[in-house]
């Protein structure tokens, strides 16, 4: 019974910790849906697209090729290289979820997200006690943000053309995510791998939006040797 108890509490703490973050998703989730229903797809497949490909910038990539007549081969591969990031927030998650069985392993890649790593990985600097209940602090995060990115598209998929196409909102999702980085900067080795990324993303002109992934590495490379390097001294 104390097992359950503090599932649920950590449960319960993950869905309270997306709250704040809910009024950047259902305004993307929004105007995702009403995307997807002005480029002529159905009420069901604009609603399975969500179901199942679960990404805004994904979906809304995925909805312009589609409008345009781009070939079902190319969508895919588009949605694929916009959704890279996800197998380094795997990576990282994979060191906290080990030993979890095949379906846990699957509800939590299915359910991952820039905001369930993010409020995740900060959750478990911050709390590193709670290392045992962190499945279920995520399925919290992430079951919330699931419910809430469905209802949204769900509403703008109803609303249709009533959603100005002035509304791009894609830029929240990043923001909303630096916002939640920013405090996990406590070292020179962070700062500088962060400073490093930032730079790259904005001088690295690559194609398929590839600049994202390039940068991240090159963050990612930055803070290891830095952190090797200052570890010496």
């Amino acid at each position: 019974m104390p097992q359950v108890a503090s599932a649920r509490a950590e449960f319960l703490v993950g869905m309270r910790a997306f709250a704040p973050l809910s009024m950047s998703i259902i305004p993307f989730g929004v105007v995702c849906g009403a995307a997807a229903s002005t480029a002529g797809l159905t009420p069901l497949q604009a609603s399975a697209m969500s179901w199942v490909i679960f990404a805004g910038s994904a979906q809304i990539a995925a909805t312009q090729l589609f409008a345009s007549g781009a070939p079902l081969l190319v969508i895919l591969a588009t949605a694929a290289i916009v959704n890279l990031r996800f197998l380094m927030y795997a990576a990282s998650l994979a060191t906290h979820f080990r030993g979890q069985n095949r379906r846990w392993q699957a509800l939590i890649a299915y359910l991952l997200t820039d905001q369930a790593f993010g409020l995740t990985i900060v959750h478990r600097t911050q709390h590193p006690e709670r290392q045992t209940d962190l499945r279920w602090f995520y399925l919290g995060v992430a079951g919330a943000t699931w419910l809430a990115w469905q209802l949204a598209t769900i509403a703008g998929i109803l609303l249709g053309s009533l959603v100005p196409p002035s509304w791009s909102l894609d830029f929240i999702v990043p923001l909303t995510f630096i916002a939640m980085v920013v405090p996990l900067l406590s070292d020179r080795a962070m700062c500088l791998a962060a400073a490093a990324g930032a730079l790259a993303s904005v001088l690295l002109v690559l194609p398929l939006k590839l600049n994202l992934i390039g940068a991240a590495l090159i963050g990612v490379v930055v803070g290891v040797v830095a952190e090797k390097l200052w570890s010496r001294a």
